[in-house]
């Protein structure tokens, strides 16, 4: 199918119930002038629900106000599928805006459905968590949801939610052959038409135009695609329209026709702002943004990249203040399980020493009598203290591995969302200054640091994995200069400004066996200290050494250097040290260096003399 098809199941988020589709406007009014007669609440909140689910069609701000007013009144009455609806509708109305935020709600969502055994929404919440990794990029996980939902669909009596589980498996599963498409397309279709699901007839038409146009009926399939834009519009499904236009944009750039694509395009971005689609207003904008371009129309074009990074500055912006509140969430969440935790242990503690005093009242009346039970009394008061004694150590060892964490996390990460800054600024400040070259690569450069970030925190959570009996270690195979090329990543702006030089010494095809995100972390935190130890115009110098049992690869810098004591400490850090020292993620993320390198079965050290730099050193085993 052609790939302009991606974008088309954005309407395939799912509706709260399947029953056919009239007008979204005219229902919507409806239900909105029906609302000050309802007296019975649970209908009242049912209602406020199916506005919020008819409104992330149309208006996507209203969606998430509506199942906001629904979920407060639902609390309150302890109704839980009113409950569930709103959550659901919550995490469709964050999708692409804060993903962290529609897991949250899906899940919770999802949690009450299977309580309450609503087999249907089931299905559809496990759907809408494969369309939200999807959106994020996680194909596998997305198709591994969808198809669950697709086999669990199969023993529903009302399978009205199959047809629009069917459209979203055609297009998020790339492995289906071509007997298969054909297959579940006449499956979802069928559905559809048994229970006069219009939405979904829409979708199923617009992708048969589609099909005639690449078949090379095109005018047939270009009539095909205008007649569901006006279906559409008629039913007033925004959002699909904004599907469609893009599409006949598409289609019309395909045959050359410049002014009708980019007046397609432009009615998919004016809709798109009009009723709260960011997503898909950033797909119109950058897409007349790349037709101009390519057609040097350079004043239009700029014109559309000025929209398309306002656009996604707003969403970052919206994303970060929703992160920061899922966060805050979050953590209340952490609080309020540990005062339940503390709770029982009270009562526990409460109740032991209920028994202890009145084994101390019975001891008292028997000391007299047999010197043996006071023995065991002084026993078991000893084993009690050890007891407690182990449990303390274990509260300490957490809430330091807790701080001992945050303190890393916020010490490493400064360096790439430094980055991220510098680059972001350039736009703030010097653009009109910057050559389109020079935009597209600092555009290249933002997008390269900000995956190099995510990587770098796929490292941390490896190793936080691994302090779990549950971690098991697998090994890849890795060319050893692409992975030093992408551990220095974070540090070329910062090398740059200081003139320092990084010199490789490794032939090209030297392979290795390690965890890539682990061994990634040992290097980016080396290569951190020689980058931030380095003097001005220094050189950074790694090579490698290969023999027939051993490859080493050595990493020497420039910088002030350390006595033999202080190297002796440098995979040693402990949380006294830590606490004293001023620099307080550095020696933490070398000692949980040092534990990844043991885990892999690395060897790591240093050498280092005051005034003539430091080396690392990093070993393995060149054969299996």
């Amino acid at each position: 199918m052609s790939g302009y098809f991606v974008i088309f199941y954005f309407i395939s988020i799912s509706l709260l119930n399947c029953t056919p589709v009239f007008s979204q406007t005219h229902e919507i009014n409806r239900l909105e002038s029906s609302l000050p007669s309802i007296k019975d609440s649970i209908k009242y909140i049912d209602a406020l629900n199916r506005i919020a689910m008819l409104s992330h069609m149309n208006y996507r701000d209203s969606c998430g106000y509506y199942a906001q007013k629904a979920k407060e009144i639902a609390v309150r009455l302890n109704y839980s599928k009113g409950i569930a609806d709103a959550y659901n509708c919550e995490g469709i109305s964050n999708i692409s805006v804060n993903n962290y935020l529609s897991a949250k709600y899906f899940n919770d969502a999802l949690r009450i459905y299977k309580s309450i055994d609503d087999q249907e929404n089931v299905c559809q919440l496990l759907m809408n968590i494969g369309l939200m990794m999807d959106v994020d990029k996680d194909e596998k996980e997305a198709i591994r949801y969808i198809y669950m939902a697709y086999e669990k669909s199969k023993s529903l009596k009302h399978d009205s939610i199959r047809s629009l589980i069917i459209s979203n498996l055609i297009f998020i599963d790339p492995s289906l052959s071509k007997s298969k498409l054909k297959e579940l397309f006449a499956q979802g279709k069928a559905i559809a038409e048994k229970y006069k699901d219009e939405r979904l007839l829409l979708f199923y038409e617009n992708t048969r135009g589609i099909e005639l146009y690449n078949a090379g009926e095109k005018q047939r399939g270009i009539a095909v695609q205008i007649q569901t834009l006006n279906k559409a519009d008629s039913l007033g499904l925004q959002n699909s329209k904004v599907d469609i236009y893009i599409g006949l944009g598409d289609t019309f750039l395909d045959l050359g026709n410049i002014e009708t694509s980019t007046d397609y395009y432009k009615k998919a971005l004016d809709t798109s702002r009009k009723y709260g689609y960011p997503e898909l207003y950033i797909v119109s904008a950058e897409k007349l943004y790349n037709v101009y371009k390519s057609h040097q129309q350079l004043d239009k074009a700029y014109y559309y990249m000025s929209l398309l990074l306002a656009k996604r500055d707003t969403i970052n912006k919206a994303t970060n203040k929703s992160g920061y509140n899922y966060m805050n969430f979050a953590l209340n969440e952490n609080e309020n399980e540990q005062l339940r935790i503390k709770e029982s242990s009270n009562l526990k503690t409460i109740t032991l020493l209920g028994c202890l005093f009145t084994l101390s009242m019975a001891l008292v009346f028997l000391i007299y009598r047999s010197l043996r039970i006071k023995k065991q009394y002084g026993e078991a008061q000893h084993k009690l203290h050890e007891i407690a004694l182990k449990q303390n150590t274990e509260l300490q060892h957490t809430n330091r591995f807790n701080t001992m964490l945050i303190s890393v996390i916020a010490h490493d990460i400064r360096q790439p969302f430094s980055n991220i800054v510098m680059l972001s600024s350039i736009f703030n400040t010097d653009i009109d200054l910057l050559t389109e070259q020079e935009k597209i690569e600092v555009m290249a450069e933002l997008s390269e640091t900000s995956q190099k970030s995510l990587s770098f925190m796929d490292g941390l959570l490896e190793w936080i994995k691994s302090q779990k009996n549950s971690f098991i270690y697998h090994p890849s195979k890795l060319i050893l200069k692409d992975l030093i090329d992408e551990a220095n990543a974070f540090f070329k702006i910062a090398q740059a400004k200081r003139n320092i030089q990084l010199i490789l010494d490794i032939p090209e095809q030297t392979e290795i066996r390690a965890h890539q995100q682990m061994l990634l972390f040992i290097i980016r935190n080396i290569l951190n200290n020689a980058t931030k130890y380095s003097p001005e115009y220094g050189i950074i110098h790694i090579s490698s050494d290969l023999t027939d049992q051993n490859i080493v690869i050595a990493i020497k810098d420039q910088g002030p250097g350390m006595n033999q004591e202080k190297v002796d400490q440098l995979f040693k850090a402990n949380f006294n040290d830590w606490e004293n020292t001023k620099d307080q993620g550095a020696g933490l993320a070398l000692n949980i260096s040092y534990e990844m390198a043991l885990m892999m079965g690395v060897n790591i050290w240093a050498t280092s003399a005051v005034g003539e730099g430091t080396t690392f050193y990093i070993s393995w085993i060149s054969k299996e």
